[in-house]
Parts: structure tokens; sequence; C-alpha cells
């Protein structure tokens, strides 16, 4: 994790204007306490471990009023530039890309600034939130970039244009864009991106259908003949096949003719017992089977998947506010969205970090969640020794060490040196497992 942050901190110090000198602190500890699991600014008045202050950019633990500070008072213009700066665009260059862009929404309980409100699925109500919209890579599971808003914004007012700047930024071979049924509420949101992907050559663009009871009445009305039976496997070992009927169809938008008809693929799913039967039909323009769409855009659950993490394991849910408080009027507080932004994408950064580390790990640690890997590998207790001319991390024996020593091994090859050490070198250590007793 650390030449990653150290990259960071470099990218940062060419867009941030640091006049009180709190960049390296504020930015360094908003990345370690991700990385070792701390929850919020506040719990840094009880962090006395020096490990944890290597990480931070200074030889004793960071005071929360000076990261906290730093962090409420980040400018969005240059929160905006760190983030396209450190877009990891390397991922998808010249590649197929699966884009899946979908939003997070961060529920907000203030009654004193009167925010937008937005459609909070946990809760199952509208109430005031912020939201983060991310644009994820369904093949490399990474975050690709991420637009902070007020809670009243929709994936459709935001999809057009995150596709268009993946294609143009990111500079893919064919980009396949899949999103949720919030990306195509109206027919005039769903032609626009049908119009997209058909003057875009390198693009094409499935979509989850609004179940409009007008439009399920259509669905529903595809006769039985024209359903393609397919069995899966069932939910458990020894269960029953799951069944699933596929379907083909054209849908005409609302205003439109025949000749403008979007295919449409309709899948339903068999329920057994008093349960109605679950019916998903996607809008789509390309051209593969119809089950193999569905089969493709069932794998948007790994960014579901990311977002879960990110909210238990990286406490997104916990992001600084977008808002301001120093508004003149609380009752339409000012939307700099800086530090909502900073932190969310600090959030994407660390995730891809880990990740990456995984991938150099045995095969069952790959694609492991954050809180895995953190308990297994990242904190772990040890001894830290430091020389004129280094700074070495002693850890003690662990289980899992035999897995963590060639990661180590190219760590120290490349001698990674800490700036705010008086450029020491960094040299991680593992004991030599101890012989144990018995068969």
């Amino acid at each position: 994790m650390l030449p990653a942050a150290l990259a960071w901190l470099r990218t940062a110090q060419e867009c941030f204007d640091d006049e009180h000198g709190s960049l390296t602190s504020g930015l360094l500890t908003s990345v370690a306490m991700l990385v070792v699991g701390l929850e919020r600014v506040f719990h840094l008045e009880e962090m006395e471990d020096l490990g944890f202050a290597l990480l931070s950019g200074g030889k004793r633990p960071p005071s929360r009023h000076t990261v906290g500070a730093w962090r409420r008072h980040i400018p969005w213009q240059t929160a905006d530039a760190f983030c396209r700066r450190t877009n990891p665009w390397e991922l998808i260059r010249g590649k197929d890309v699966w884009l899946s862009l979908d939003e997070h929404t961060v529920p907000r309980w203030t009654k004193m600034f009167s925010i937008r409100k937005g459609y909070v699925t946990t809760r199952n109500k509208h109430m005031r939130c912020e939201k983060l919209f991310y644009g994820y890579d369904l093949l490399s599971r990474r975050f690709l970039l991420l637009r902070a808003t007020p809670g009243n914004v929709e994936l459709r007012d935001v999809a057009s244009s995150l596709t268009q700047r993946v294609l143009d930024v990111g500079q893919p071979k064919q980009v396949q864009a899949f999103l949720d049924a919030g990306a195509g509420k109206s027919d005039a949101n769903v032609r626009s991106l049908m119009d997209l992907a058909a003057t875009t050559a390198n693009l094409e663009v499935t979509l989850r259908a609004v179940r409009y009871p007008h439009r399920m009445e259509q669905w529903k009305a595809i006769p039985r003949e024209q359903f393609v039976r397919h069995e899966e496997p069932g939910p458990y070992v020894g269960a029953p096949p799951k069944e699933i009927y596929v379907a083909e169809t054209r849908t005409v938008l609302k205003g439109e003719d025949e000749s403008q008809a979007v295919r449409t693929i309709v899948g339903r799913d068999i329920v057994r017992g008093p349960k109605k039967d679950r019916w998903n039909p996607l809008y789509t323009s390309d051209d593969k089977p119809a089950y193999q769409t569905i089969q493709d855009f069932r794998q948007r659950q790994h960014h579901e998947q990311a977002y879960r993490i990110g909210v238990y394991d990286e406490f997104l849910d916990a992001v600084p506010c977008g808002y301001d408080k120093r508004s003149p009027n609380p009752k339409r507080p000012r939307f700099p969205r800086g530090p909502l932004q900073m932190v969310g994408w600090l959030a994407a950064l660390v995730f891809n970090a880990i990740m990456d580390l995984a991938d150099q790990l045995p095969t069952r640690f790959q694609q492991a969640h954050v809180r895995t890997i953190r308990r297994t590998f990242f904190n772990r207790p040890g001894d830290i020794y430091v020389t004129p001319e280094a700074v070495v991390v002693w850890l003690d024996e662990f289980a899992e060490q035999d897995a963590l020593q060639p990661v180590l091994d190219r760590f120290n090859a490349a001698e990674h040196r800490v700036p705010w050490l008086d450029n020491r070198l960094l040299v991680l250590s593992l004991p030599v497992p101890t012989a144990r007793a018995g068969p």
C-alpha cells in the first residue's frame, strides 16, 4: 500500500495549495484509516500505535483536529483534479471493457440543513442524502471513476456523460455498458442511451427496463412458444435446478414507430410455491444471443458487491458531507462537494490497491473482502526499529506469513524510502517459522 499512497501524495501535491502544511498528514491519514479500519476521524484520539503514525506521515499519531480540518476544507476543483489524475485508465486502455455505472446513496440525518432528498433503498423511502456515482470495470473488478452529487440527481442524469468520459479518456477497444433501471426511467432516457450506442462504433448498451404496468402487460402477452427454457444450478448443493424462460421481442418507445423499436430480452424466473414468477426485462443494443445477454448482465452483481465492501469494510457511509455547513442560509446550503468527492474516491483507490495486493497472494485470497486482507495481513503485531539509514518493520510470526513472503521480497527489492523519516529505507521482515512439536 505504501508505494500507491506515495504516488497519490505526489499527485495531490501537484493539485493542492498546501498553505497550512496539513496535506501530507491529511491525505496519508485518510488512506491509513481505510487500510487499518478506523471508521471516523474522532477515533484518532484513541490511536497510539506508532505503526499507524508511520503510515500517516509522521513520527507520532496525527491529531483529529488537523486531519478533520483538512478534510472539511478540500475545494471541489482541487478534489476533481486529483480524481481525474488518478483515474486508473491504464486498466482499460486498448482493451475490452464491461462498464457498470451505478449510484451509492449516502443517507444524511441533518435537520438543520435542507439538502436535497433522494430514494434510499436500505430505508425504502425518500430522505435527505448525497450520492456517489461510480464507474466500475466488471472484468478487472476495479473502480474507474467517480462523480459526487446532491441527493436529487439520478443515474439517468449522469449515465451518458460518464459513459462518454470513459470512451474519450479511457480509450478502450470496446465498451459494453451495463446500467440499472435508474438509467432508463423514461423512454426519452432509453432513447438517449440507444442513440449514443448507435452513433459510437465501439459501444453497446444494456440496461434493465423499468417494469411499468403497461409494459409488463405487453411482455407477459408474448406467446409461450417464443420462450426458450434454460436450466441453472439451484441455490444449494442437491437443490433442484432453477428454470428460466427467455424470449426476445422489440419494444416501441413513446412517440416512436415500429422501425425504431428497441431490442428487448425478457427473462422469466420460475418461482416454485405461492410466490409470483420474477420477470427481468432488458433493453439492449447488442446482437448477442438472448440468454448470453442475461448472463453477461448478471455480472453487474460484482459492482453491487464492491459497494457492500465499501460500506462495511471501508465505511463508505461515513464520508464527509458534501454540503457546506457554513452556508448563510440553512434552507439552501451550498454544495461544494470537495470532501465528499475526495474521500469517496480515496475509498475506491484503496479498494483497487488492496485487490491488486490480493492478486499477488495465493488463490484463496484473491477477490477476498478488504476486511479479510486487513485481518489476515495488515493488522499484525510487531516491532519497529529505526536506524540512521533504514526503518525495519519486524512482524511477529503468524499463520499465513508464508503467503506474504513473496510480496515482501518484491517490496524490499524495490527499495522504497519514507520521505517524512529523512528518506530512510523501509524494510519489512518476517520471522523464520519455529518448529512445532508433535506429529
